[in-house]
């Protein structure tokens, strides 16, 4: 009897780490069909930083929204955000310019040029890598529709942080801090 169960254990085995996915299908850019299913707000849930500076920033990230609106420029998107750190609300806006699957912005000194990765559904996984003079840096973040985040969810980002070799201590808002409000104007 315990032969059959162990023979029914191993193919289970199997069966779980062949359909388990491998990094270079869980950091697969994402180009949507419909350009407009990424415009909207999002609430940030989920990120982390490196080098360890800025994976420590993160820390101060009480709540964030981000909204991104098409311009007449169809290479051209507005990016506005809402972050709520060191005891402050700060906002802006930016004109993000896109390019294939690359897109690069200037927020406040820093020069972003990053990529949208593949998912959950109804999320938002951004990654870059920033210059700010001679400092340099990369950040991965998961933004919601809602800023809530479904257990799965995290656990495939856990694999995706891996994957890209970010601290696996990532972090994670909390879902409580009121975010900034959106009065839609620059402050940058």
């Amino acid at each position: 009897m315990a032969l059959p169960a162990a023979v029914f254990l191993l193919a289970l085995t199997s069966l779980s780490a062949a359909s388990a996915p491998d990094c270079k299908d869980l950091v697969r850019p994402f180009i949507p069909d419909d350009p407009k299913l990424v415009f909207g707000k999002w609430v940030y849930v989920m990120g982390a930083g490196d080098p360890k500076p800025y994976h420590k920033a993160l820390e101060s990230l009480k709540s964030s929204w981000i909204d991104l609106s098409p311009t007449s420029d169809s290479q051209v998107v507005t990016l506005r955000w809402g972050d709520n750190c060191f005891d402050r609300c700060i906002s802006g806006e930016a004109n993000a310019t896109v390019s294939g699957i690359t897109t690069t912005f200037r927020k406040n000194l820093s020069d972003h040029k990053g990529h949208l990765l593949q998912t959950c559904s109804d999320c938002l996984l951004w990654t870059d890598a920033f210059r700010n003079g001679d400092t340099t840096g990369r950040y991965i973040l998961q933004f919601t529709r809602t800023g809530k985040k479904d257990p799965k969810d995290v656990e495939i980002f856990r694999k995706q942080v891996g994957c890209l070799s970010f601290p696996e201590n990532f972090h994670s808002y909390d879902g409580k801090t009121e975010l900034c409000p959106d009065d839609k104007q620059s402050t940058e």
